[in-house]
């Protein structure tokens, strides 16, 4: 992608040596009360710090940094880093600095290396961004690995089975390696209901835009905006991107989801396996999710053939109903996809109104950058239509021995989640 520019040698070089809470002097003075701060959460101690010779944070972080010269006075942009200790380029401890006019401002050594999916250090990091950077409003950015709803038993906090979703940390620069582990959703929604309600939280990050997720993070921000699917290991152009990050409302999700979209569109016009395609991305407003879950719990009983004729319905590999991932197994449907195939036209309309209101925009895709195909079908052999399409994912309950044998027993696991409590899939004879 971009090369390293030398204002960040210069800083990860100075964070080697530092003490803790140094605070040097520097020129830029930040607004006292901002009118938006945003946090940059980069869990970076994986492969995302060095891949096939990629240094995907540095380069993401190098666009942060020059992005930054559009930003205005009363616009504050703070980067948590934890990446690999792979070479000089790399600090070994976590820190946080503030990005503005294309310079970097060191404002947090930790003293030791820790794992950024740990639950109490992600609630300290987010208390310390408030104290030091109060503002009328919020943003935040999920930089990192993600795996949706997905559910494992890699969770900081918990010997039980938990959701494994974001920001995977290997553990590799610390002084005993316990392993690898990531931060699950619920401990995200309980950790951020304690803060003032964020305007947005953009996953710049696998997979994440599920009703799964949406349910769950429902009372945590305004809007949430990301991707379906998989993303490129570059993620975001953030040079690009970061002036609509200090937007409002629908100039905020579709600023973000146009210009991500749109510079992949382009990327890929040289691309024969990518051309005409792009990164499928939406956003959900949350404020709709009850909403949304209460119609779609209802509208499962109106289906064209009554729901399931177990263990046979639906047959979503024949009718080739978009899905955006799997692991064993197709898992993340297109919710919207899955309704308007099985709901007669008049049902589904009314149930696509309230979707709509729930997710006011979204960019579709045919196919995406994936490492993974599945049996007959892969991620661009859907129906050519792909405008039933809606961008969001949803779990659906089947009787197939992965969905009960796998090492994620999904029928069982997704109950967890708010969503599904909400569908009673129980209902239909899907138990757990």
């Amino acid at each position: 992608m971009r090369k390293i520019i030398m204002a960040l040698l210069l800083l990860t070089a100075g964070l080697t040596s530092c003490s803790n809470d140094d605070e040097p002097q520097h020129e830029y003075t930040p607004a006292a009360h901002a009118e938006r701060t945003v946090l940059v959460y980069m869990s970076g101690e994986n492969n995302l710090t060095i891949t096939s010779g990629t240094r995907f944070l540095n380069n993401d972080l190098t666009e942060l940094i020059e992005g930054s010269s559009q930003l205005g006075d009363k616009q504050r942009l703070l980067v948590f880093v934890d990446s690999l200790n792979t070479n000089s380029q790399q600090a070994s401890n976590p820190y946080i600095i503030e990005v503005h006019g294309g310079k970097i401002y060191e404002l947090h050594k930790f003293d030791k290396d820790f794992y950024a999916s740990d639950p109490t250090y992600f609630k300290q990091i987010l208390q310390w961004v408030m104290d030091k950077a109060p503002a009328d409003s919020y943003g935040m950015v999920f930089w990192g690995h993600a795996k949706g709803w997905l559910v494992e038993t890699d969770t900081i906090g918990s010997q039980s089975r938990q959701h494994r979703a974001y920001g995977i940390d290997t553990g590799e620069d610390m002084t005993v390696t316990e392993g690898s582990y990531w931060l699950n959703i619920k401990q995200i929604a309980n950790l951020m209901k304690g803060f003032p309600q964020f305007e947005f939280l953009f996953f710049d990050c696998c997979n994440m835009m599920s009703a799964e997720v949406g349910y769950e993070l429902r009372n945590i921000a305004n809007f949430l905006i990301g991707s379906p699917a998989e993303i490129p290991g570059n993620g975001a152009p953030y040079r690009r991107i970061l002036p609509h990050l200090f937007k409002q409302g629908s100039e905020l999700y579709r600023g973000i989801i146009d210009t991500y979209y749109d510079y992949y569109a382009e990327s890929y016009k040289n691309r024969p396996d990518l051309k005409g395609n792009s990164v499928p991305l939406a956003v959900i407003e949350t404020q709709y999710m009850e909403e949304l879950a209460l119609a779609t719990r209802d509208v499962l009983t109106h289906f064209k053939e009554p729901y399931p004729t177990y263990p046979e319905f639906p047959n979503l590999a024949k009718d080739s109903i978009t899905f955006y991932f799997y692991e064993d197994a197709p898992i993340m449907y297109d919710m919207r996809a899955f309704v308007k195939t099985y709901a007669p036209a008049d049902v589904f309309d009314r149930w696509d109104q309230t979707y709509r209101r729930a997710v006011p925009y979204f960019r579709q895709s045919q196919k995406w950058m994936t490492a993974y195909t599945y049996l007959e079908l892969s991620f661009n052999t859907f129906k050519s239509d792909c405008t039933q399409n809606g961008c969001v994912s949803m779990f659906i309950p089947r009787n197939t021995e992965t969905y009960y044998a796998s090492p994620y027993d999904y029928n069982y696991a997704s109950q967890i989640y708010g969503w599904n409590k909400v569908m009673d899939w129980s209902r239909f004879g899907w138990d757990e």
